[in-house]
């Protein structure tokens, strides 16, 4: 499945054996946003900030994951389950649920 582009990208292991193509500087990156901005939600729940500064941080957290996600799946998608015809299908019943 080549959907059209590249990203430069290192292989690495994931935890259940596959190997996985990901993309090795912008995922990284968009991964340590997420994790700073986590640090910066639990601490404005923790001091109690008013909810109008508080829903901000909830849906900018739940932006930086889907474009996590999608860069991940964009990238790892073509060279994870390919080769395989059952991982693509259970791997497409992931992606389609509700």
């Amino acid at each position: 499945m080549d959907l059209g582009y590249h990203i430069a990208s290192l292989t690495v292991n994931t935890p259940r054996g596959y190997t996985a193509n990901m993309p090795d500087k912008k995922l990284q990156n968009r991964l340590h946003r997420v994790e700073g901005q986590l640090r910066k939600l639990q601490e404005s729940i923790a001091a109690d900030k008013d909810c109008t500064e508080v829903i901000p941080q909830f849906l900018a957290v739940k932006g930086a994951i889907a474009a996590a996600f999608e860069l991940y799946v964009t990238d790892s998608l073509d060279s994870c389950a390919t080769s395989d015809e059952k991982k693509m299908k259970k791997l497409i019943g992931l992606l389609i649920k509700k």
